[in-house]
């Protein structure tokens, strides 16, 4: 009978633990993310044509030239580092649906907002450095990940040059790396190329270590370079950045 009652009691308090467990594990919070896809009818509407000297990154109206993403407040524009005059030429960011493979013979500023290759969506946004995307309203995130390409106009040239002023980057040593920086000081980077192999397709960067952040700026620096940066095209694209909403 002590026996019984013994094991009545373990299976009892096996119940109890059991229940507080559950209990533990329906309070642990659950992670919320949202993701800057660039798709819909808003993100379309800002997307130029023709990809150079259109009405919407040059001229008047790049004064104007800015996108905020509703759901998690991230947005970006035109740098505007000399007024505007130069629109899209100064720095930014700028949405694009434009894919071409054509490497070889658009490997121009003519083609600056194309990716050589498709990631599967319809919209990503294209950044000359320098560059700055934030939350506008001020509040921090924790920026999760984030899907980035060489453009058409940068592969190009790190492939073939451009006919004298930026080498090939295809050799030993050379090499040119994306630099993000964080408001909190914190740096990520990233080679585009580096000793011959280059960023051809979308890879998806972990960007969870820069912490909590209200802006990224974006630079270059490499091997090939004048006392104003890089020789090659500062362009790249970025697509499915993921935000951690709480």
């Amino acid at each position: 009978m002590k026996k019984f009652f013994y094991l009545a009691l373990l299976l009892c308090m096996g119940f109890a633990v059991t229940s507080c467990d559950d209990d533990e594990e329906e309070k642990m919070p659950v992670e919320k993310v949202a993701t800057v896809d660039f798709e819909g009818s808003y993100w379309d509407a800002l997307i130029d044509n023709p990809q150079y000297n259109g009405t919407l990154l040059y001229g008047d109206n790049a004064l104007d030239y800015k996108w905020a993403d509703e759901e998690t407040g991230l947005a970006g524009g035109l740098t505007l580092a000399w007024g505007g005059t130069y629109g899209f030429a100064e720095g930014g960011t700028a949405i694009s649906n434009y894919i071409d493979a054509d490497i070889q013979n658009h490997a121009t500023y003519a083609y600056q907002l194309a990716a050589p290759v498709s990631n599967g969506s319809n919209n990503f946004a294209v950044v000359y450095c320098g560059a700055t995307v934030k939350f506008a309203d001020g509040v921090k995130h924790v920026i999760k990940t984030m899907d980035i390409v060489s453009t058409t106009y940068l592969l190009g040239v790190m492939k073939n040059g451009d006919g004298g002023y930026a080498k090939a980057l295809t050799e030993e040593g050379d090499f040119l790396t994306l630099v993000i920086t964080a408001d909190n000081e914190q740096t990520l980077e990233v080679d585009m190329a580096r000793d011959g192999v280059m960023l051809e397709t979308w890879k998806t960067l972990d960007l969870s270590g820069l912490g909590e952040v209200n802006s990224l700026t974006f630079s270059m620096k490499g091997s090939d370079a004048s006392n104003y940066g890089p020789k090659q095209p500062t362009y790249f694209a970025f697509d499915n950045v993921v935000v951690k909403m709480n």
